[in-house]
C-alpha cells in the first residue's frame, strides 16, 4: 500500500503489498434459446457486470464484448472471438460473465475453456451469479462449476431435441415450415404452414418450365428472365420487404443459373412438399449438412400445383439428356489437359470483385485445349452485371512470373543496404532499456494509485485529497503509457521488417530459378491479383508491407499496376 502524508502530500511506501490490477472484459450473450427472459437481456447483463466491476477496485473495466442472437452451444461467436484476440494480445487478463450459461451451454467446451484455456493464458475468470472466481475457487467450487456446465449442456440439447421433434412432426404432416414461401407461392394468411399460389410469380414459374421443355438452356432461360426485367426470387422478396442474406446489397439481385436449376428440379411446383434438404442435430452431435433424398421428407399433394405432372417430368427428361450430353462431351476430350486454376481465390475481377473463372475451350480439330480466365458475372449476366473482363491463362502466368522476378531483382539489389540498415537500427536502438524503465515506472504509479484508494477507505485521505492525488498520478500514467506505446510500436515495426526480409530471402533462394508459374509459387509470393476492363492487372505480393518502409526508393511498390 502507499500512503499520502496530509502535511506535505508526499507519497510514502508502507509494508502492505500492492493490489494487482486486472484489465477486465465484460462478456454478455443473448440467443433465441433464452426465450426473451428479462433477467437475461443484454441491458440487464451489462448493468449487473458494470456494478460488479465498479465495486471492486482491483478490476479495471477494459471493454464490453457482446453476442446478440448467437447460440451458446459453441464458441463460434464474433464478440467472443474478438475478446479472445484481446486476451492473446495481452490486453485482457480477466473475464467476467453473469453466469456460466452466458459463456456457453456445451459442457465439454465450457469446461475445456475454464480448465485449460484460462490457466494457459493466465487469465482470471469470474461468473457472478455462480459465485465462481478462478482466483478464489476451491475444489468444491470447481465441482459446482462442472455441475452447472452439465446442466447448461443438457438444457441446450433438451431444447434441440424438443424443437427437432416438433419440426419433424410438422414436416411429416405436410406443414410447410420454411421462413418464406418458394418462388411462385405465398403463405396462406390464415395458415402460415400452408402454401397458396402467388398470382404475381406463378406465371413466371410456368414460363420457365415451358422454355426448358422446349429445349432452352439454363443460361438461355436466365438471360430471357433478365432481359424481361423479371425480379428474381431474392429481388422479389426484397420488393415485398423480406430481407435475406443475398438481397441486403443495394444492387439488384439478378437471375442466375443456380436459381433456374433449383426451380426446374423442385417438386413443390407439382403440389408436393419436400423438406429437410439440410439438417443438423445438436443433441446427436451432427453438424449441418445437405441431406440426400433418403433423409428428406416428402409429403404428396399438400397444395395446389402450378404446373402439370406431365410438364414437370418432361423437363426432368430434358435435364437428364442435357447432363448426359455434357458428360459425353467432356469425356470426348479427356485426353487433353484439364483446366487448373493455380491462383484460386486470389485472382478476382477488379470491376465486380468476383473470383475469375477458368474456362477450357477446344480447337476445331479437337487436338488442342485453350484456357481463358473470364469474369463469371459477365458470363452469366452480360453487361447488366459487369464488363467483359478476361485474360488468357498463359498471358496471366507470364505477367505474374515476370512481376515476381522483378520483385526478386529489386530485393536482391537492395538486400545489402536493407541488412546494413536493419543491423544499424538494432545496434543503435536503445529502446529496450527505456521500455523496461517505463514499465517499472508504470507499475510504480499503478501501485501508488491503488494505495490512494486504500488510504481513502482507511480514512487517511479525504475525498478531495484522494481525487486531487489520483488526477496527478493518472496524468503521469497517461504520459508514460503514451511513450511506452510509441516505443512498443517502433519495436514491433522493426521486428516485422526483419521478419519480412528473412521471408523474402528464403523465398528467393527457393524459387529464383523457376521458369514457369505453379500453385506453389503463387501461394508463396502472391497475396491478390485484380484484373480490370482495360486488361490491366494490380498484383499485390505477400510480405511487401514489411519491407515497404525500407524499399521506398525501389520500384515497383507494394501494389503495382501491370
Amino acid at each position: 500500500m502507499a500512503r499520502v502524508s496530509r502535511k506535505g502530500g508526499s507519497v510514502k511506501s508502507t509494508e502492505k503489498s500492492a493490489m494487482r490490477i486486472w484489465n477486465t472484459a465484460l462478456y454478455i450473450r443473448l440467443s433465441v434459446e433464452d426465450n426473451g427472459r428479462d433477467s437475461d437481456s443484454l441491458e440487464n447483463q451489462t448493468a449487473l457486470l458494470e456494478r460488479y466491476v465498479a465495486d471492486r477496485p482491483e478490476l479495471k473495466r477494459a471493454e464490453l464484448f457482446s453476442d446478440n442472437g448467437y447460440t451458446g452451444t459453441n464458441f463460434d461467436r464474433p464478440g467472443f472471438q474478438k475478446m479472445m484476440s484481446q486476451v492473446q494480445a495481452g490486453k485482457i487478463d480477466c473475464i467476467v460473465v453473469k453466469d456460466l450459461s452466458r459463456l456457453g451451454r456445451n459442457y465439454i467446451e465450457t469446461s475445456e475453456f475454464i480448465e485449460k484455456i484460462v490457466p494457459f493464458f493466465g487469465i482470471r475468470f469470474i461468473s457472478v451469479n455462480d459465485g465462481f472466481d478462478t482466483e478464489k475457487s476451491a475444489d468444491a467450487a470447481q465441482l459446482t462449476v462442472s455441475l452447472h456446465n452439465i446442466v447448461n449442456d443438457y438444457y441446450a440439447k433438451d431444447i434441440s431435441r424438443k424443437v427437432t421433434s416438433a419440426l419433424r412432426a410438422k414436416m411429416e404432416r405436410g406443414d410447410y415450415i420454411g421462413n418464406y414461401a418458394p418462388y411462385g407461392y405465398q403463405k396462406d394468411p390464415e395458415n402460415k404452414n400452408r402454401l397458396i399460389i402467388c398470382p404475381v410469380t406463378s406465371p413466371v414459374i410456368r414460363k420457365i418450365f415451358e422454355w426448358r421443355a422446349a429445349g432452352v438452356s439454363y443460361m438461355g432461360i436466365n438471360r430471357r428472365l433478365n432481359d424481361l426485367a423479371i425480379p428474381s426470387p431474392g429481388q422479389y422478396r426484397a420488393i415485398c420487404g423480406i430481407e435475406t442474406n443475398n438481397n441486403k446489397k443495394r444492387s439488384a439481385v439478378l437471375w442466375n443459373k443456380h436459381m433456374v436449376t433449383e426451380i426446374l428440379q423442385n417438386e413443390v411446383y407439382i403440389g408436393h412438399t419436400v423438406q429437410r434438404k439440410g439438417s443438423q442435430c445438436l443433441y446427436g452431435g451432427i453438424p449441418f449438412h445437405v441431406t440426400d433424398s433418403a433423409e428428406q421428407i416428402t409429403v404428396r399433394n399438400t397444395h395446389e400445383p402450378i404446373i402439370s405432372d406431365e410438364l414437370f417430368y418432361k423437363v426432368q427428361s430434358v435435364n437428364k439428356e442435357s447432363a448426359e450430353r455434357s458428360k459425353a462431351s467432356a469425356g470426348k476430350y479427356s485426353n487433353l489437359p484439364k483446366s487448373v486454376n493455380i491462383y484460386g481465390k486470389k485472382f478476382v475481377c477488379g470491376e465486380c470483385g468476383k473470383i475469375m473463372k477458368l474456362h477450357r475451350s477446344i480447337s476445331k480439330k479437337g487436338d488442342k485445349a485453350y484456357f481463358m480466365f473470364k469474369c463469371p458475372t459477365y458470363a452469366e449476366h452480360g453487361s447488366r452485371g459487369c464488363f467483359d473482363v478476361k485474360m488468357k491463362q498463359s498471358e496471366l502466368d507470364t505477367a505474374v512470373l515476370t512481376f515476381i522476378k522483378a520483385q526478386m531483382a529489386v530485393f536482391i539489389d537492395a538486400e545489402d543496404s536493407i541488412r546494413r540498415l536493419l543491423s544499424k537500427r538494432e545496434v543503435a536502438d536503445g529502446s529496450e532499456k527505456e521500455i523496461k524503465a517505463l514499465k517499472q515506472k508504470l507499475d510504480s504509479k499503478n501501485t501508488l494509485l491503488q494505495g490512494l484508494y486504500v488510504d481513502l477507505k482507511d480514512g487517511f485521505l479525504s475525498q478531495d485529497e484522494y481525487l486531487h492525488h489520483r488526477a496527478v498520478i493518472q496524468s503521469d500514467i497517461e504520459t508514460l503509457q503514451a511513450r511506452f506505446d510509441e516505443l512498443e510500436a517502433a519495436k514491433s515495426e522493426l521486428e516485422t521488417q526483419i521478419t519480412g526480409e528473412a521471408k523474402w530471402r528464403q523465398l528467393i533462394e527457393k524459387y529464383f530459378a523457376a521458369e514457369e508459374m505453379s500453385a506453389e509459387i503463387a501461394d508463396a509470393f502472391i497475396d491478390s491479383i485484380a484484373i480490370y476492363k482495360d486488361g490491366s492487372l494490380k498484383i499485390r505480393p505477400k510480405y511487401m508491407d514489411e519491407l515497404k518502409a525500407l524499399m521506398e526508393r525501389a520500384e515497383p511498390t507494394a501494389e503495382v499496376a501491370v
